[in-house]
């Protein structure tokens, strides 16, 4: 990952589900807990042949604020 490009994101893993329907309510779950609509989930093929299906979640962090100090004379 690039620090100077804004677009990479870090994906957590939440779980891989054998099943599409399994992995679907577990990422629906998730965002229905999610009460500032800030967390972003998706379900992706794995396994061999994609027969597998994992959850992965991203949050965003907290922006930092850079305000300098100015010294008081």
């Amino acid at each position: 990952m690039d620090p100077q490009n804004e677009n990479n994101k870090s994906w957590k893993q939440e779980g891989i589900f054998d099943t599409y329907e399994e992995a679907d309510s577990t990422r629906a779950v998730m965002l229905s807990m999610n009460t500032d609509n800030k967390l972003l989930v998706k379900v992706k093929r794995c396994g061999t042949g994609g027969t597998r299906f994992k959850v992965k979640s991203y949050y965003p962090p907290e922006s930092k604020k850079n305000k300098k100090k100015r010294k008081k004379e």
